[in-house]
């Protein structure tokens, strides 16, 4: 932890299914706002009929999308949520497997269409002198990342 950074509490805790035929991550986007979650952290497990996942190319600094267009079982989601231009905004990674046991994994992105989820949020909320995480563009990596990375120098 740098010498700015301060503890956070835990807030709320939402443990919810999604529908079958949802994309998945517009509605984890969308549960966000309407929960007004600001700052926390996402897990789930189940299964989709469709996935979109991202791979981030370093050298031309953008996503190559992979589209997975089976069935699939979600074998873990973790990421984390944030403020980006004044709203929640998902950054979660997802891997899946076939029907083979081969495994796929990447960035979450959309179409990701649900068959079945068990999905955990976890909410985070600042004390006092700690603030709520933002996301803007770094200029050397062109992502969207927290404002203040942890710098060891």
């Amino acid at each position: 932890m740098s010498l700015t950074d301060k503890p956070y509490l835990q807030g709320r805790t939402f443990v919810f299914s999604v529908e079958k035929g949802e994309d998945l991550l517009p509605f984890l986007q969308q549960f966000c706002i309407e929960n007004q979650i600001k700052f926390g952290s996402i897990s789930g497990i189940g299964a989709v009929s469709k996935a979109t996942i991202g791979i981030y190319d370093q050298k031309n600094k953008k996503y190559n999308k992979i589209v997975l267009d089976k069935e699939l079982e979600i074998l873990s989601l973790q990421g984390n949520i944030s403020i980006y231009e004044y709203k929640p905004m998902i950054h979660s990674h997802i891997t899946l497997s076939d029907s083979e046991g081969k495994a796929f994994g990447g960035h979450l992105m959309s179409p990701t269409i649900v068959f079945s989820s068990e999905i955990v949020i976890q909410e985070f909320t600042p004390t006092q002198g700690s603030q709520i995480k933002t996301r803007k563009s770094d200029k050397t990596t062109q992502l969207l990342l927290w404002q203040d990375p942890f710098k060891t120098k």
